[in-house]
């Protein structure tokens, strides 16, 4: 796999379409087509804005060494399991992420009035 597929397989396992992803990194989706077919090169700035918009391990991108995503939790200072989510939520599209938000929201305001409740009875 060329620099070129490895662009197509990251974006397409993103969910994202040609459109979305360029908008993300300031390009169009025509760009990014014809980056993906090797009809336009993929400049050093284009990749360094891929690799930080995303979490790409560069070395992935230009040559194919694994792995393909850099884990940033792991030097987080919380437990293995909240780690293990952090990795799957960064690997979720935004209408995901928006959807997993939306649920952590509705939840805490399930328990915050518990909470609220719970202090003045302790009074």
């Amino acid at each position: 796999m060329d620099i070129h597929e490895r662009l197509k397989y990251l974006r397409t396992q993103l969910g994202l379409t040609t459109r979305a992803f360029g908008a993300s990194i300031n390009m169009t989706g025509g760009a990014i087509t014809n980056m993906e077919k090797g009809l336009r090169n993929i400049t050093d700035r284009t990749l360094k804005d891929i690799c930080r918009e995303y979490n790409v391990n560069p070395e992935w991108l230009t040559d194919g060494k694994e792995p393909v995503f850099l884990d940033t939790v792991s030097s987080l200072d919380v437990e293995e399991d909240v780690k293990q989510l952090a990795r799957q939520y960064s690997l979720l599209n935004d209408k995901d992420r928006e959807l997993v938000k939306s649920i952590i929201h509705s939840l805490y305001e399930k328990i915050e009035p518990q909470k609220t409740t719970d202090k003045k009875t302790k009074s």
